[in-house]
């Protein structure tokens, strides 16, 4: 098995608060590295762009109390509610919560976990890429079957992502150590 992802992300933005969350996509875009939060897939994958996704959902199904529906609008322009996803993951995730309060995310087995946790100690990867929860965590199993992590789709991103790791790699390498200057070098 292998690691899920080389970085945590981390919400760094600190300026004045923006009145649209649209407004933020710069700035998740860099506090998550151009990587979907839940599956570790870059932005350069995606032609349609990547979402923001309201970790708490700004309405999320079968809350009517006002009240309570209240309380998870509120956070609708809160950066700290804001997470960097796939096209894919936002859908699939899409008004889904486990409780009516915007401030628990888990209820008994069930739930999210926060995409800045480090998602290594919750889910890996098969040597092929694939997605799966680490030691069949509770709420990572609950993410990974409501956020469809367990799809192909992923698993074929990540080995993109790999081939075009060691593509950069041999490119610096034949930089380096050109053929030419390495057989006249020899020859001398």
């Amino acid at each position: 098995m292998k690691k899920f992802r080389n970085h945590t992300p981390k919400r760094r933005y600190t300026g004045i608060p923006k009145v649209f969350y649209e407004d933020y996509r710069e700035q998740l875009a860099e506090d998550f590295e151009h990587r979907c939060a839940y599956t570790d897939c870059s932005d350069r994958w995606w032609l349609d762009g990547f979402h923001i996704d309201h970790f708490a959902p700004k309405e999320p199904r079968g809350i009517t109390d006002p009240t309570k529906k209240a309380a998870f609008k509120r956070l609708e322009n809160e950066y700290t509610n804001l997470v960097y996803v796939c096209p894919q993951v936002n859908r699939a995730k899409s008004d889904d919560w486990v409780t009516d309060d915007p401030t628990q995310a888990t209820n008994g087995d069930n739930g999210y976990l926060d995409p800045c946790s480090d998602f290594n100690e919750y889910f890996e990867r098969t040597d092929g890429g694939a997605i799966v929860p680490k030691n069949n965590h509770s709420h990572a199993t609950y993410m990974w079957r409501r956020l469809k992590l367990y799809l192909r789709l992923y698993e074929l991103i990540w080995r993109l992502e790999q081939i075009a790791e060691r593509r950069t790699m041999l490119i610096a390498i034949s930089k380096r150590d050109s053929l030419d200057t390495k057989f006249t070098h020899d020859i001398l």
